[in-house]
């Protein structure tokens, strides 16, 4: 049985900067990352990239210094969700976990949500 959840690694900066980012916003990290993920299937930036030729790579750590990344995890209601997640993420020559770190990078520069939550 396949657990329903998407979780990406990130630096602890990273990680502890979207966590004060869902905390302003007044939500966990699992269901706003759920709404990244939801809002890419609609305007898929991702694959976009892909198609360009410049799809996002994550940053791989030295040899030898296999440093353990805390995580984010979006839990999901059932296992077609996080496998739909990790097709897309496939097309676009990525695993869910650069997919996700990617989202979350640009979610952080953009404000999006925050944004979007405020319009009048």
């Amino acid at each position: 049985m396949s657990v329903a959840q998407v979780t990406i690694r990130l630096t602890s900066e990273t990680k502890a900067a979207f966590e004060r980012y869902c905390d302003d916003l007044g939500f966990g990290s699992s269901e706003v990352l759920r709404l990244l993920i939801a809002r890419e299937y609609m305007i898929r930036r991702l694959e976009k990239l892909k198609e360009a030729g410049t799809a996002p790579r994550k940053a791989r750590q030295p040899h030898g210094a296999a440093v353990r990344l805390p995580k984010i995890t979006a839990h999901f209601s059932s296992a077609e969700q996080v496998e739909r997640f990790d097709a897309y993420a496939t097309r676009c020559n990525l695993n869910r976990d650069a997919a996700g770190a990617w989202l979350v990078g640009k979610e952080l520069n953009d404000s999006w949500l925050r944004r979007a939550l405020s319009w009048e």
